[in-house]
């Protein structure tokens, strides 16, 4: 598939009133900086060079000697940091024996000298990440810092220890190329797992395009299609439904909802929504339906044809459950061959619309003043006995 579209032909797919002006208001880009004023659209138009110079970075680094296949990998980050790894983690569980893991946490399973660790810090001033860091070198496992910097790079140089820089004018969030295509390329030099350069280019060359079709919220008067949920989403709360191994997706489109946005999304995974919170979702949608009320809820699903067909019904069938309580659900096939094409579709789709949305709700995408804040509360507080 060569684009994104929602699986059925409904009458959603035709733009409401306000969806139009909306996306005909911010097509005139001195509304946009008017709003988006560290140009945060720029960081998004930007997303496939970075993925580029991410995964020539990967292949160009000096490997140490000391660094060998690993029998387990272990990634420490956390927020912006840590979702490029999920993304990692997701495509090697599906091609690789050996095991790749995210932990958001200050410590770390047991470990020992086959053990690779990687700590992943934007800013290198995250304590999740160094502190790991710190305790994995203490074990004798293989260590590995990725960062633009600060803390973590002093740490790695003054142990001795690996290290990859990088440069990124944007946010920790906006750094996913890096999350993703560095790693991805270390670890398939250290034989974890094979892809292609054509694979990789392929991927780079779909972000491309979608960059350049959503770079506006209207072309050739019809309105995007991130422009198009983000108007559905305004003022509503988004489920974000992901197939199989788009569970990593959804979890994307949560987080960047919520920094880009200012919007609390919640993400889930098919299979396992189908075994408990399917019940609460439908049963809530249903007293909705009965009392005449509004339903605050918006439901979003993520599929493609990589996904085991198991799965890709099951969406079907959660779609039905969802349209027969009277909640809106969209079936979004996100296109894409592969697993991590697929996923790169549909967290590059998030960006957008969590992009839109802000503009919409006249809102910065850039700033993060209650996260900033919770980072000086907690770099200031003391530990209680």
């Amino acid at each position: 598939m060569s684009d994104l579209y929602v699986s059925q032909e409904t009458d959603f797919m035709e733009p409401s009133d306000i969806a139009k002006s909306l996306a005909t208001k911010f097509s005139v880009i001195d509304a946009v900086r008017k709003i988006d004023k560290d140009d945060f659209r720029g960081t998004l138009l930007g997303l496939a060079e970075q993925c580029r110079a991410a995964w020539n970075l990967g292949h160009t680094w000096q490997m140490p000697e000391s660094m060998r296949q690993p029998k387990r990998v272990i990634v420490a980050g956390v927020g912006g940091s840590a979702i490029g790894a999920d993304v990692v983690a997701t495509c090697a569980r599906l091609a690789t024996h050996v095991p790749v893991e995210v932990t958001r946490d200050y410590t770390l399973p047991p470990l020992d000298e086959d053990c690779l660790v990687m700590a992943c810090s934007f800013s290198g001033e995250t304590e999740e990440a160094i502190k790991p860091f710190e305790e994995a070198a203490a074990a004798g496992a293989m260590c590995l810092a990725v960062t633009t910097g600060g803390a973590l790079e002093r740490a790695a140089l003054k142990m001795g220890a690996p290290l990859v820089t990088y440069n990124w004018n944007g946010t920790p969030r906006s750094a996913i190329g890096y999350g993703v295509f560095l790693p991805l390329a270390i670890l398939s030099r250290l034989g974890l797992f094979e892809i292609s350069d054509q694979e990789v280019q392929r991927v780079i060359t779909n972000l491309e395009e979608l960059s350049e079709k959503w770079a506006y919220p209207v072309a050739d008067d019809i309105v995007s299609l991130p422009a198009l949920i983000a108007a559905e989403i305004l003022d509503r709360i988004p489920l974000i439904v992901g197939a199989g191994f788009l569970g990593v997706a959804a979890r994307r489109w949560a987080g960047e909802l919520a920094e880009n946005s200012k919007l609390l999304a919640v993400p889930v995974t098919v299979p396992e929504f189908n075994h408990n919170l399917l019940e609460g979702a439908v049963a809530d949608a249903l007293r909705y339906q009965r009392e005449g009320a509004t339903d605050p809820w918006f439901v979003i699903l993520l599929d493609a044809e990589p996904v085991h067909p198991r799965n890709r019904l099951r969406m079907d069938i959660t779609r039905m459950h969802f349209e027969e309580a009277g909640r809106k659900a969209w079936h979004i096939d996100v296109g894409g061959t592969t697993p991590l094409e697929s996923i790169m579709r549909a967290c590059t789709l998030a960006s957008w619309t969590s992009f839109y949305l802000a503009l919409y709700s006249g809102i910065d995408p850039t700033t993060v003043d209650i996260l900033a804040q919770f980072k000086r509360d907690i770099s200031n507080a003391t530990e209680s006995s």
